[in-house]
């Protein structure tokens, strides 16, 4: 799979940020001109403090420049977190968008784990949805926080994902963390994990960028190495791949044969 991150400044004006972000597609392209899935990091987009000004109609504005640029560049897309209101629901909630080659929208995944303020402010999303890559592959969207729990991730290769994307929003006294759950998370399933993060400054909170595209050297069992190729680090800009799927899958039978059902583990307390 030909996967890409998009790491674009976050401008104080929506325009601009759509300009950078095409601007940045045209240069991935140029470069890599067969790619498969692009991806966006959580959030690309100015924020208000005024927070009614940062929601959107459902499959409105954001929506529909991600469902342009699919459609004018012939590439599948994942539309980072677009913060939108839905009529059956009382709050707004965070979903990235995945959109075809020919613009057309296959899916979308809600984020499921809400981060500190966003519990106040967001409905969490219910459901984990796989999507189908060419004739046998599968992927999940988990965003942000919901890779800060193993279950999640697990959930979804035990479904049969093949690879993980998650678009985040890590600032800059975070990233050792992040880090460590991406690294974790792969490992534990023996999956690789496409990572993209936000580039810029809002809130006065500095985001860095440095997305990541974490896959496995090919022919390492045990112990399985990983391969990490990282974005712009404290830049615009991005990243590109090719991960091989059908080795990871090879490491992860593996894996989970050697699973225990923690409901058959007892645990006792020792009171002395």
């Amino acid at each position: 799979m030909r996967v890409a991150c998009i790491q674009p400044n976050i401008f104080d004006k929506r325009n601009k940020c759509y300009k950078e972000i095409e601007l940045i597609l045209k240069a991935l392209l140029e470069e890599y001109n067969n790619c498969d899935i692009i991806c966006l990091p959580e959030r690309w987009v100015p924020f208000h403090r005024d927070l009614n000004q940062n929601f959107q109609e459902q499959r409105g504005h954001d929506y529909n420049f991600i469902k342009t640029l699919a459609k004018d560049y012939n590439v599948k897309i994942l539309s980072g977190a677009i913060w939108e209101k839905r009529n059956n629901l009382k709050k707004p909630i965070i979903t990235c968008y995945y959109f075809n080659e020919n613009g057309e929208e296959i899916g979308r995944q809600d984020k499921i784990h809400l981060y500190a303020y966003e519990r106040e402010y967001f409905e969490p999303g219910k459901e984990l949805n796989l999507f189908k890559h060419g004739n046998s592959h599968f992927f999940s969207v988990l965003i942000c926080f919901d890779m800060a729990f193993f279950e999640t991730p697990r959930l979804a290769v035990e479904n049969g994902a093949d690879v993980l994307f998650s678009p985040t929003q890590i600032r800059d006294d975070g990233m050792e963390n992040w880090e460590v759950y991406l690294k974790a998370r792969a490992l534990e399933n023996r999956v690789p994990v496409v990572a993209c993060n936000t580039f810029g400054k809002y809130m006065k909170r500095r985001f860095i960028g440095d997305s990541k595209i974490i896959s496995f050297q090919e022919g390492k069992i045990s112990p399985s190495k990983l391969k990490i190729v990282e974005g712009p680090r404290d830049s615009s800009g991005f990243v590109f791949d090719i991960i091989d799927l059908n080795f990871p899958s090879k490491l992860r039978k593996i894996r989970l044969k050697e699973q225990i059902d923690k409901n058959k583990i007892k645990v006792r307390t020792i009171n002395k």
